[in-house]
C-alpha cells in the first residue's frame, strides 16, 4: 500500500487504503461525528436522522449497494479518519472526523472517490454527486458544477437539503492514478 502525507493528528501517517465491510463500524461513527459537526446549520431532527445510519447501513452500501469505498487511516491500529465512496458514475459519501479535518484529508478522499467512479480511466466522461448543502462550497472549489437541488432521503421520512453536482472526468483536480484494487491502493498525495 501507497502511503499519504505525514498526519499532523500525532497519529503518525494517514494513508488511504480499500475500505470493507469490517470497517462499518468505524465508518459510522466517522460520520455521526462529521454530521454532529454539523449543529447549528441544519435542524436538530434532520441532524439526529442523517447521523443516526449505524454500520449495518455501511456494510449494505458496500455489498448489495454496489458502492466502492477507500478509508483514510492513521496510526498503528489503522484508526479511520475518513471515508469516502462511488457507485458507477457517482461519487455517493465522504465524510471525515472534525478532529482530521482542514488538512487536505477530505480532498484527498474526493480525489480517490473520483477515480472509483472514474472507473481507472474507462468509465464516463461526467461524474455526479448530491452534496449536502453545507458542503457545496468544498466540491465548488474543487471543479463541481451546480446542477439543481435535489434532497437526499433520510431515514423517518425526512429529507436532507442537497444540490446535484457534476464535474467532467476529465477535468483538472482529479486523481493523477488509477482507482484501488482489493487488497493494494495507488494513492498519493500532493505533497
Amino acid at each position: 500500500m501507497t502511503a499519504g502525507a505525514p498526519g499532523r493528528s500525532g497519529r503518525g501517517r494517514i494513508r488511504l487504503r480499500p475500505a470493507t465491510a469490517a470497517d462499518a463500524p468505524a465508518m459510522a461513527r466517522v460520520m455521526r461525528s462529521a454530521v454532529r459537526a454539523q449543529a447549528g446549520r441544519y435542524p436538530a431532527r434532520l441532524l439526529s436522522a442523517w447521523g443516526a445510519l449505524p454500520a449495518l447501513y455501511h456494510r449494505w452500501a458496500m455489498t448489495a449497494g454496489g458502492e466502492v469505498r477507500v478509508v483514510a487511516v492513521a496510526g498503528p491500529g489503522g484508526r479511520v479518519l475518513g471515508f469516502a465512496g462511488a457507485c458507477g458514475s457517482e461519487v455517493t459519501t465522504l465524510f471525515v472526523r472534525p478532529a482530521a479535518a482542514g488538512r487536505g484529508l477530505g480532498s484527498r478522499l474526493l480525489e480517490a472517490a473520483e477515480a472509483l467512479a472514474r472507473g481507472a480511466g474507462t468509465g464516463p466522461r461526467r461524474l455526479t454527486m448530491r452534496a449536502a448543502r453545507g458542503a457545496v462550497p468544498f466540491y465548488a472549489a474543487r471543479g463541481w458544477r451546480v446542477v439543481d437541488r435535489a434532497p437526499s432521503q433520510l431515514p423517518g421520512g425526512l429529507a436532507l437539503p442537497a444540490t446535484r453536482m457534476v464535474k467532467d472526468a476529465g477535468q483538472a483536480g482529479g486523481p493523477r492514478e488509477a482507482a484501488p484494487r482489493a487488497g493494494r491502493s495507488v494513492y498519493r498525495s500532493r505533497r
